[in-house]
């Protein structure tokens, strides 16, 4: 494993680590809960950031820094069976009507009354108490399970919550075509020994995108598995405009 990937995988495992203090910043339940009362919370604002990130970076929070795929590469190599392409629709059955719901809120409330970065945390921190203990509990199992049913990040595909932010932003970064991370490959170095797709962990056929030279995938989360064991360095990471 390259240096760059053990890193990816140092820092992915702490912020899966770091989940009971940051739990209550990536929630869907406190974010509806906090739009009733106008109030904006810490879930919202980082909804937002992954989305303005997501216009230059891509999905590479998915990738460096996603608690819960954090926690579901930690079992991956207990279920490496890819998750199949279809799979993605789900999340925006949840997505779609969780957004609507929270603007409808928020208008019914009256608008924003106040932003609160810290919302019904204590000191910061999310869980510290039997309810929020609970709550971390069922979203672990949750992403877990999904993991060891459906495959590699199977919870990324099925029910992420945060992911379609991302994905909308990358959308919109690919129609304006302006400069942002993204993977590149070169379709001549290519051997064709498929290492790129087995290795991916969201389950992309890297190896017919890199032939076809046309790398972008809405799955994509940037994590350059697929460039760090290419044995013939065919894909790389490059902050550039176009696909």
């Amino acid at each position: 494993m390259k240096t760059r990937q053990k890193v990816r995988r140092v820092l992915i495992t702490v912020m899966f680590a770091l989940l009971p203090i940051t739990l209550y910043y990536m929630s869907p339940v406190l974010s509806l809960q906090g739009a009733a009362s106008g109030i904006i919370g810490g879930s919202v604002i980082v909804f937002c950031l992954q989305f303005a990130g997501s216009l230059f970076l891509g999905r590479l929070f998915c990738g460096w820094a996603c608690p819960a795929g954090g926690a579901q590469e930690l079992v991956m190599g207990l279920r490496r069976r890819p998750v199949g392409r279809r799979a993605g629709w789900s999340k925006w059955i949840i997505w779609v009507p969780w957004v609507l719901t929270l603007v409808f809120l928020v208008l019914r409330a009256g608008g924003v009354r106040r932003l609160d970065l810290f919302y019904l945390t204590r000191h910061g921190v999310s869980v510290t108490d039997l309810p929020g203990a609970i709550a971390y509990a069922s979203v672990v199992l949750v992403f877990l399970t999904l993991a060891l049913a459906l495959g590699r990040r199977g919870g990324c595909h099925v029910l992420c919550w945060m992911a379609p932010f991302m994905v909308v932003g990358r959308s919109i970064r690919n129609v304006l075509a302006w400069p942002s991370l993204r993977l590149k490959a070169d379709a001549s170095l290519c051997g064709g020994c498929g290492t790129c797709t087995r290795k991916c962990p969201m389950s992309i056929d890297v190896k017919e995108r890199v032939e076809t030279g046309r790398l972008e995938a809405a799955d994509c989360i940037l994590c350059a598995s697929c460039a760090d064991t290419c044995p013939k360095g065919a894909i790389r990471y490059s902050f550039s405009s176009g696909r």
